[in-house]
């Protein structure tokens, strides 16, 4: 009965220490999952991060770009208004010259039919 109960206690001790084994390996198979899984996480941030930095670089570049058209086009507006404005204010100038000459000839001339004239008035 002894020897039973001897073989029976070792088959026990054996049945723990192997129980243990297993323990130790899911727990450094899980430890190494855990890790994975974080290195994992890790690499997906860091590429979602470089991901987002070169659409936020692209979209800049577009937005500059933009912008540096329609400064362009502003510039280039301003450049046409001011030669415009220009060109009118010649034309006034030169044409209040030639209308002042003109209404300076017509009282100096008393020109007939005008409203105003001295034919109309009946002066002589």
């Amino acid at each position: 009965m002894m020897r039973v109960l001897s073989e029976r206690h070792k088959r026990a001790e054996g049945a723990k220490v192997e129980a243990e084994a297993a323990r130790v390996a899911v727990r450094e198979k899980l430890h190494t999952y855990n890790e994975t899984v974080k290195k994992t996480r890790s690499q997906i941030f860091v590429e979602q991060e470089a991901e987002r930095r070169r659409t936020l670089d692209a979209r800049q570049a577009t937005i500059n770009t933009a912008r540096a058209t329609a400064q362009s086009t502003i510039q280039e507006a301003k450049r046409t208004l001011a030669a415009e404005v220009k060109a009118v204010e010649a034309e006034l100038q030169q044409s209040s010259g030639v209308l002042a000459d003109n209404i300076a000839e017509a009282i100096l001339a008393g020109i007939p039919g005008e409203p105003g004239s001295s034919q109309e008035r009946g002066i002589r």
